[in-house]
């Protein structure tokens, strides 16, 4: 049993990126300067813990992706979800990466105003059916076209 639980705690390296993206239902529709708030401290949180990611709201509802070394992203995580202002609805990803989808990003940020509403209709579509099918690549792709 030794030997296993070392097995563990060396897999669980700090040096291993990792990936989460969750879907979430916000308790109240967030209005922009809310939103606005939201981001900022995101941003300067994420910028502390070497987290980056991206940021979709649509229809009073979140999706997250966000990613770094596993601990880091673990307590991240632990933050969101003990925010009352939203309840998570799903994990939708969670993996070992070995790049970061979003280097340069404390937290890129869509809204349906902001990007093509159909793709996060689809988005969610699909991720709401099925956590097993998240289309990690369409969610990129709406970020993709982004100069910030």
């Amino acid at each position: 049993a030794m030997a296993e639980s070392k097995y563990i705690a060396i897999d669980a390296s700090p040096d291993k990126l990792i990936s989460k993206a969750y879907l979430s239902r916000a308790v109240e529709p967030f209005e922009t300067a809310a939103l606005e708030a939201l981001l900022t401290s995101c941003k300067h949180t994420n910028g502390q813990e070497q987290v980056t990611g991206a940021l979709l709201y649509h229809g009073g509802y979140f999706m997250q992706l966000i990613e770094g070394f596993d601990e880091a992203v673990e307590r991240t995580y632990a933050r969101i979800v003990s925010d009352s202002r939203h309840e998570i609805i799903s994990v939708l990803f969670e993996d070992h990466i070995s790049a970061r989808f979003f280097p340069d990003w404390s937290m890129g940020f869509r809204t349906s105003e902001g990007a093509d509403a159909a793709s996060i209709e689809a988005i969610y579509e699909t991720a709401s059916r099925s956590a097993a099918r998240f289309p990690i690549n369409d969610f990129l792709l709406l970020f993709g076209n982004d100069g910030d």
